[in-house]
């Protein structure tokens, strides 16, 4: 009776998620390799095909990576401001240095952008660089205003760039701004992307 149940369970799981997904027999049977015959069996009479194990679960398994590559693409359109902090940790070019290794310190920051007062991206500060005058350099950190050690800005996009365009981006910096007009409006990470994965 158990094993009944459980088969015809399953044969309702697989119509109402094909259904939910919005794919037809015909494409369900293309994506796991099975016949067409075969899924409309597996829907309606699956007590008489009494399928594999291996059946059953290549069929679960390829509406659900549909249902994954769906959600990512269906993700990947959207513009970053929909994924990205609004509130964007920075200092300016004028602080010392010392208020910039506290922040990132304090946050577990690698990076830490520089705007100015009207948030325009001015550049970076980077622990690599932080680490190569710390133990290169005759002067103290200390001493040293934001200005002294900028590196290059994190890459920019208007904050109504789809995501999928950031994505090779992200790979290589880590993190890249959102901006209006020349305005830094938000900060998107890889952690924020996979979050909707």
């Amino acid at each position: 009776m158990n094993e009944i149940e459980s088969l015809a369970s399953i044969s309702l799981r697989i119509k109402n998620t094909r259904k939910a997904v919005g794919i037809s027999q015909k494409k369900l049977a293309n994506i796991s390799g099975l016949s067409q015959s075969t899924i409309a069996r597996l829907e309606s009479d699956i007590l008489k095909l009494n399928p594999s194990y291996e059946t059953v679960y290549r069929v679960l398994d390829s509406l659900h990576n549909f249902q994954s590559s769906e959600k990512e693409s269906s993700m990947a359109d959207k513009p970053i401001k929909s994924v990205m902090h609004k509130m964007v940790v920075y200092v300016s070019p004028k602080d010392p240095v010392g208020k910039a290794v506290g922040i990132m310190k304090e946050n577990n920051f690698t990076q830490l952008p520089v705007l100015d007062r009207n948030k325009a991206v001015i550049g970076t500060i980077n622990e690599k660089r932080l680490l190569k005058i710390a133990t290169e350099s005759h002067k103290s950190i200390s001493k040293l205003t934001v200005s002294e050690i900028l590196d290059p800005a994190l890459p920019a996009f208007d904050e109504n760039t789809a995501i999928y365009r950031i994505r090779p981006v992200l790979e290589n910096f880590g993190a890249v701004l959102a901006v209006r007009g020349s305005k830094a409006t938000g900060i998107v990470t890889i952690y924020d992307l996979l979050k909707f994965l």
